[in-house]
């Protein structure tokens, strides 16, 4: 959206600014005036009409590529003995963007959680390293998780950890030149 504001936004300048410029750099121009008006006017009624409402339509577009449409933000919910406790799901999903670090054979790691009737459903989308031995390492990661959440979240109805690995990046090999040296 906001490359499609942009777009329009840069369309609307360069256009108010070809035509200011016009004006200013002509010599002539209360003749381009005139000869502008007479244009229009000499147009038939529904053309005026409908270049009028494409102006308000373009400016209106414009405007509603710019506004901001936030998302209600997702909380973890959970009770304990004390009460009710909500976690933003965003903080939770920056915080398990650190399990990257603790995995060697990660090259690259998306996270996304889901809340549905109470239970946390947490999916990790991951790149790894050729030669990784992906089985062991999932469940590796799959405990991990599950670790963390109950560390930091406490008692959580936790449904389940996915794990989709979509990439293995194979290592960089070295030139011939430089094995023989």
């Amino acid at each position: 959206m906001k490359a499609i504001h942009f777009t329009l936004g840069l369309i609307l300048f360069l256009s108010l600014a070809a035509a200011g410029l016009a004006l200013i750099v002509s010599p002539a121009y209360p003749q381009y005036l005139q000869a502008a008006h007479d244009y229009c006017i000499g147009l038939p009624p529904w053309a005026r009409v409908m270049v009028g409402v494409a102006v308000l339509f373009y400016v209106f577009i414009y405007l509603l590529a710019g506004l901001r449409w936030r998302r209600q933000p997702t909380f973890i919910t959970f009770e304990n003995e004390n009460g009710t406790v909500s976690v933003n799901a965003v903080a939770v999903q920056d915080y398990l963007d650190k399990l990257k670090d603790e995995f060697a054979a990660v090259v690259w790691m998306k996270n996304h959680l889901r809340v549905q009737r109470g239970a946390l459903e947490v999916g990790l989308a991951l790149g790894v390293r050729e030669g990784t031995r992906i089985p062991e390492m999932c469940k590796l990661m799959q405990v991990r998780v599950r670790e963390i959440l109950e560390e930091h979240l406490g008692t959580c109805d936790l449904r389940g950890v996915s794990i989709e690995v979509n990439e293995i990046r194979a290592r960089k090999k070295r030139p011939a030149a430089a094995e023989t040296e």
